[in-house]
């Protein structure tokens, strides 16, 4: 069975596309790993060369323009208001997915896109145009069959006995699937201590253990330096070998 690399040509710096709707607290972890990597004068690792957004006053957009990388935006709501359509729409999707697409590859050609807090579902044009290649992350274990949509993972978790999460980053591969192939998942974050009605508390050390964290590992530490392939059967191998379906595991 072929096995295929997310990203292989090592001679270059990998070219990043970060899609994002809010503050960016991952993409700029993403990018200062990005300066720490640049500075000690390797060549492996991933490069962000545009931020868009879905919306225009996002604060990422702000940020990112602050670090001299160039931005841009196409307002969804303005976008599904002038068609009519609901934002849920799947007729719609397709035809603002379609929008963007034709935006982004005006600009550039991606090797990697990375959803950094990007705050629209992407249908199939996404990922038939762009196989294998976006990354999206999520503060919980996205192996755990308890998972439902509108409640957060640390809140699951703690109703489910855990006594520890995980963050994930996986490839957006199946738009028919919440969640696609997993890359690779953090280091444990221990609950203990805290009751459900500590959201914020918890999201805040999830953030600083697992996100901030994982994110920028996967991206620049594995993708970028080509130790992270795929086969058909969308099994992950790194560094040569098979992983099972939590991915490669971050040390604490």
């Amino acid at each position: 069975m072929q096995i295929t690399p997310l990203y292989s040509d090592t001679r270059r710096p990998m070219k990043i596309l970060v899609l994002a709707s809010g503050r960016g607290t991952n993409f700029e972890k993403i990018h200062s790993r990005q300066r720490e990597l640049e500075q000690s004068g390797g060549g492996n690792y991933g490069a962000v060369e545009h931020v868009f957004s879905n919306s225009p006053e996002a604060a990422v957009l702000a940020k990112a323009e602050a670090l001299g990388i160039s931005t841009s935006s196409i307002s969804s709501e303005k976008f599904f208001t002038d068609l009519g359509k609901r934002p849920s729409d799947e007729d719609g999707r397709a035809l603002y997915d379609s929008a963007v697409i034709s935006h982004i590859e005006e600009l550039f050609e991606p090797d990697l896109l990375v959803l950094a807090g990007y705050r629209r579902r992407l249908g199939r044009l996404f990922t038939e145009r762009f196989p294998n290649r976006i990354l999206n992350l999520y503060p919980g274990d996205t192996t755990r069959d308890y998972l439902v949509r509108g409640k957060v993972a640390c809140v699951q978790a703690l109703e489910n006995g855990e006594k520890a999460i995980r963050c994930t980053v996986y490839l957006e591969n199946d738009p028919e699937t919440r969640f696609g192939t997993v890359i690779a998942q953090s280091a444990d974050i221990s609950l203990e201590g805290f009751g459900i009605e500590d959201v914020a508390a918890m999201e805040e050390k999830i953030r600083e253990q697992g996100e901030w964290k994982l994110f920028p590992f996967a991206v620049h530490d594995l993708i970028a330096n080509a130790r992270v392939a795929i086969d058909g059967k969308n099994n992950i191998y790194v560094d040569g070998r098979k992983v099972g379906e939590t991915g490669f595991s971050l040390s604490p």
